[in-house]
C-alpha cells in the first residue's frame, strides 16, 4: 500500500546567509552597468566553462530554474513523455500542467530511492524527458550514478535538476562530458544566496543547449548576470558559507535522532525530512 505523503515545510530559505558583500557593491556601481546584457551573458558563460573546463557552447543561462525547466519542456515534451518521481517538488508538475503536459509518475520506494526495478512501477513513455532532482526536494536523497545511467538509458533526455547540489551530494555533471542525452541545472539563488535575482545554468551537448535556447521565452536580466559575476568573484566566502550549512545540518540531524516524537531522513541537501512518529 503506498504511503500518503503529506509533507510540511517549516521554512523556505534555500540559503540562511546573505548574498557576498561583493554583490552589493557591484548592483551599487555604475561601471557594471556600463556593459552591455549579452556582454555579461557571454562573459559568465565563459566563466563558467572555464571553471567546468567545457567548451562555452555547451552553457545556457536561464532567469532560474524555472525558466531552463519551460524551455526545455517546451522543446523535448509532448502531451504525456514526461516522467517525475514523486514525492518531489510539484513545482515541476505545475510547470508542466501550464504547458498542457501530463506527467508519468514513477513514485520512490519507500526509503525514497528510485529503484526502477520494482514491480508495477508504470513503464517509461517512448521518447521520454524525465525530470529529476538531485539531491530531491523533500526528501534530500541523492541520484547514484547507476540510477543516472539507467534514466540515461530509459529517456530521450534525462534533466538533472542540482538546485540543492553542493550540500553533500555530488554533483552529476561528469554524465555530460559521456552521454548526449543529459543536461544538468544549477542555480545562483542556493549556493549563492540570489533568490531575489534567479539566474540558472543548464549543461549539456551542443545540440541539446542549442534547442534549449531556441526555446527560452526570455534573457536573463542584466543585474542577475552583475551579481552571479559578483558570486563568482567571493567564491571564497560563498563556500564557507555552504561549509557551515552543512555542519548546522549534522548537528541538527543528530539532535533530531534523539526525539522519541521525530524520525529524520539522511540528506544530502541543504535541508532534512524529519517523520513525525
Amino acid at each position: 500500500m503506498q504511503t500518503r505523503f503529506m509533507p510540511q515545510r517549516m521554512d523556505l530559505l534555500a540559503n540562511p546567509y546573505a548574498p557576498s558583500l561583493h554583490v552589493l557593491e557591484a548592483l551599487s556601481s555604475d561601471d557594471q552597468y556600463r556593459r552591455s546584457t549579452p556582454v555579461l551573458y557571454g562573459s559568465l558563460i565563459e566563466r563558467i566553462a572555464d571553471r567546468e573546463t567545457i567548451s562555452p557552447d555547451w552553457i545556457a543561462l536561464g532567469a532560474g530554474v524555472d525558466d531552463l525547466l519551460i524551455a526545455i519542456m517546451r522543446a523535448f515534451g509532448h502531451g504525456e513523455n514526461l516522467v517525475l518521481f514523486p514525492p518531489t517538488d510539484d513545482r515541476v508538475a505545475e510547470l508542466a500542467e501550464r504547458l498542457g503536459q501530463t506527467p508519468v509518475l514513477v513514485p520512490r520506494s519507500s526509503r525514497f530511492a528510485l529503484d526502477l526495478d520494482r514491480p508495477g512501477l508504470p513503464a517509461f513513455p517512448p521518447v521520454a524527458l524525465s525530470i529529476v532532482q538531485h539531491p530531491n526536494d523533500p526528501t534530500g536523497t541523492p541520484v547514484t550514478v547507476q540510477e543516472a545511467v539507467r534514466l540515461i538509458r530509459r529517456s530521450r533526455l534525462l534533466v538533472v535538476d542540482e538546485r540543492h547540489a553542493g550540500y553533500g551530494a555530488r554533483s552529476l555533471l561528469p554524465l555530460v562530458r559521456e552521454f548526449d542525452r543529459i543536461i544538468v541545472l544549477r542555480t545562483f539563488e542556493t549556493w549563492a544566496g540570489l533568490t531575489a535575482l534567479p539566474l540558472a545554468v543548464a549543461i549539456g551537448a551542443p545540440e541539446a543547449i542549442n534547442r534549449l535556447r531556441e526555446h527560452q521565452l526570455i534573457d536573463p536580466p542584466a543585474a542577475a548576470l552583475v551579481a552571479a559575476h559578483a558570486s563568482m568573484d567571493d567564491q571564497v566566502t560563498l563556500d564557507r558559507g555552504i561549509h557551515r550549512v552543512r555542519e548546522e545540518k549534522a548537528r541538527l540531524y543528530r539532535m533530531l535522532r534523539k526525539m522519541n516524537m521525530l524520525s529524520p531522513y539522511p540528506s544530502w541537501a541543504n535541508f532534512i525530512l524529519a517523520q513525525v512518529e
